[in-house]
């Protein structure tokens, strides 16, 4: 393999980006993948363009990993989203351009770096073949940024951490402490701070986010996109939306006829190996397949490979969708998301004894509402799930984590239904509809769906959160009157998992996760103002009767 470093590539604007090339010994033209960081190029190459140079060597590619305008050794102004789409238009014209290109490029990368394939892919390069998304979003705004109209704290200020150059030893848990939102100490040492604020500046879905995602343009890319998301991971619902929309909007026939879906029950770094205590055992070995090998096999069909036998790039048929099946431990083809067979199935709440509340397919007479007070002070906490928080050195807070400690708050409502007597699967998109009232102006509702298995471990499978200004739209906020019953739906994006016999499916509802989302001050103080330190408590009242039928939506597959 040649390895040339520090490679300059000049933006149309002038600018220079630099990167290093790995390409295959020899005369051959090759075609080549495109990976863009802002995490530094040459420290975590493997892990962010997901493929090791050396494979695609030896699979007839090469590898261009670049760092992203402004970051690093790139010269320019870096500020998220803004800018990729031009940019990696430019250097995926430059790469075909090169003596040792065959004049065919793909692009690869997870998390950010598979943002920039996004947006590169919608200006419509001529030489681009084919991406390769790895756990990414659609929407910047809702599932990055914000959800349900609820701040990402824990991930966005994460993420401020790894973007300031030197890093810092801080204490994250201080910084998440930290009112008002807009002034951790953190965000004066950084120049992320500078659109860290900008997010806090735009909560609700306006012309800012419009401007810079790609769920608007989906009509414009003309190539096909192996999707790559896990049922932990946080970007889930945008690598879902993705992938649907690609297949019914894409620009080309062959865009959509070829664009794939691949689901693991994976975290945002745990597919990879990025935190060695997070593989989730739980699943067994065949949950950590060979990505690369899935992935240099997609660019072989689109790039034209040469293979050594001679036969065609990348022969076969392939189901445009595969899924791990938690709880069955098993990869399943499917030839569609979300699946065609899945019915909704609701599951009601009804009202309980000490041991907490009920779940069944039988909707409620009438009953009391269920109560509980959320107070911002002591905010139950985050414990696993579809995030990217950082629980210590190489260990993140992420996954299916047992949620026993946290049902036994006096905050959280716990629903659980009858020992099942046969396995229930649910696959697909998952939705709580909550008739719900409160004490504030303003304030949160969290669901978490859970599978708690006969020793009575109670595993999280998904977790949605709506704050109340936004049940009407992220674009129309709107403050609760005194004692106002709305109704919610949130959204707990979706799963695959099968309930065996003898476990139970559970619903747990409070208003919270901390610090993945920021704590709700009840006041309906705008974000980010001083007013946010002025934390009040809210009663909360959960209703589930003959007229506000509070229910979860469940895709329910038939065996």
């Amino acid at each position: 393999m040649q390895v040339e470093r520090d490679v300059a590539i000049a933006a149309r604007d002038g600018v220079i980006l630099r990167a290093d090339v790995y390409r295959p010994d020899g005369k051959r033209r090759v075609p080549a993948i495109l990976s863009r960081t802002p995490y530094d190029r040459a420290l975590t190459l493997t892990a962010l363009a997901a493929i090791d140079p050396e494979r695609l060597a030896e699979a007839g590619l090469a590898l261009v990993c670049q760092d992203v305008r402004g970051q690093h050794s790139s010269e320019g102004d870096f500020y998220p989203f803004r800018t990729e789409g031009s940019d990696g238009y430019d250097t995926v014209e430059w790469i075909a351009a090169q003596p040792w290109c065959s004049g065919a490029v793909g692009m690869a990368g997870r998390s950010y770096s598979a943002a920039t394939q996004w947006l590169a892919a919608a200006e419509r390069p001529a030489a681009l073949r084919a991406i390769a998304p790895v756990v990414t979003g659609s929407d910047y705004y809702n599932g990055w940024i914000y959800q349900g109209g609820a701040f990402q704290l824990g991930f966005n200020l994460f993420w401020v951490h790894l973007m300031t150059a030197p890093r810092e030893r801080v204490s994250l848990s201080e910084q998440f402490e930290h009112l008002p939102l807009a002034t951790p100490p953190l965000l004066a040492r950084s120049p992320a701070g500078r659109f860290y604020r900008d997010w806090l500046a735009h909560p609700t879905y306006d012309q800012y986010w419009r401007a810079l995602g790609v769920e608007r343009r989906y009509a414009e890319v003309e190539v096909p996109a192996l999707n790559v998301g896990g049922w932990y991971d946080l970007f889930l619902a945008g690598t879902l939306e993705n992938y649907a929309r690609m297949r019914a909007e894409a620009a080309t026939a062959a865009a959509r006829e070829n664009t794939r879906l691949l689901v693991g029950p994976w975290a945002h770094g745990s597919a990879f190996g990025t935190y060695p205590d997070h593989r989730f055992k739980e699943f067994g070995p065949e949950a950590q397949p060979d990505l690369a090998a899935i992935q240099i096999e997609f660019f072989a069909r689109h790039l034209g490979v040469e293979r050594a036998d001679g036969a065609a790039p990348g022969d076969g048929e392939h189901a445009p969708v595969r899924i791990f099946v938690m709880g069955e431990n098993r990869w399943r083809d499917e030839p569609a998301w979300p699946l065609a067979r899945a019915r909704e199935q609701r599951w009601f709440l009804h009202a309980g004894d000490d041991r907490g509340g009920v779940l069944s397919p039988e909707p409620p007479a009438d009953q009391p509402p269920d109560e509980y007070t959320y107070d911002p002070r002591d905010p139950a906490p985050t414990v696993g799930g579809p995030t990217s928080l950082p629980a210590g050195l190489l260990r993140t807070n992420s996954g299916p984590l047992d949620q026993r400690k946290l049902e036994a708050r006096p905050d959280v409502l716990v629903y659980s239904s009858a020992a099942l007597e046969r396995p229930v699967e649910v696959t697909g998109p998952l939705a709580l509809v909550l008739y719900a009232g409160t004490s504030a102006p303003d304030t949160d509702f969290v669901g978490k769906l859970c599978d708690v298995a006969p020793d009575g471990v109670s595993r999280i499978l998904a977790e949605g959160v709506l704050r109340a200004r936004y049940r009407h739209g992220f674009d129309a906020p709107q403050l609760l009157s005194a004692g106002e019953v709305c109704r919610y739906e949130v959204d707990l994006v979706a799963t695959s998992n099968v309930f065996l016999a003898g476990h139970r499916i559970r619903l747990l509802i409070t208003s919270s996760s901390f610090p993945r989302f920021d704590r709700n001050a009840n006041t309906g103080a705008a974000i980010g103002s001083d007013e946010e330190r002025d934390l009040a408590p809210a009663r909360q009242h959960i209703f589930h009767d003959a007229t506000r039928a509070s229910h979860l939506a469940l895709p329910v597959v038939a065996p």
